[in-house]
């Protein structure tokens, strides 16, 4: 159920209950949002590189991107602090592959919500996530590719 629609500057956030849905035009909105210039092991500069080489160290390739709302020091993924599932509209190719990146972010969202550990929940955690997708392929209209 979606409880608030927000645009902070041209972001767009939507609370998907558990989780923060938040949708950018490119991989710095996600550190203009939480106004940071690092976090969990990523930063700013390398989200602006215009070139990814692996091999020299610089850029990073964000597509989607969940984690831990930054100022969630406990890592309780509780309000005020939700965890967030991040989705870079750049990366976006007006194809199936659109819902493959939802659901990649939204199986990392099912794991986190459930502490990380899947053992004995892998099943209901896959469940989840295809929940979340399905629930995000509405929302964003991408079921197209799929009639």
């Amino acid at each position: 159920m979606i409880m608030n629609n927000l645009y902070i500057n041209s972001m767009k956030k939507i609370d998907m209950g558990k989780f923060v849905l938040l949708i950018g035009k490119d991989a710095t909105e996600i550190f203009d949002y939480y106004n940071v210039d690092q976090m969990h092991g990523l930063n700013r500069k390398d989200a602006q590189a215009e070139e990814v080489d692996k091999t020299k160290g610089n850029g990073v390739y964000i597509y989607g991107w969940t984690n831990y709302d930054p100022r969630d020091k406990k890592l309780k993924a509780k309000a005020p602090y939700k965890p967030f599932l991040f989705l870079n509209k750049k990366h976006f190719k007006g194809d199936f592959t659109d819902i493959t990146l939802v659901n990649h972010e939204a199986m990392h969202i099912a794991i986190l919500l459930n502490n990380w550990k899947i053992v004995d929940k892998e099943e209901d955690a896959i469940t989840q996530a295809e929940e979340y997708t399905n629930k995000i392929v509405r929302l964003l209209k991408l079921d197209k590719f799929t009639n």
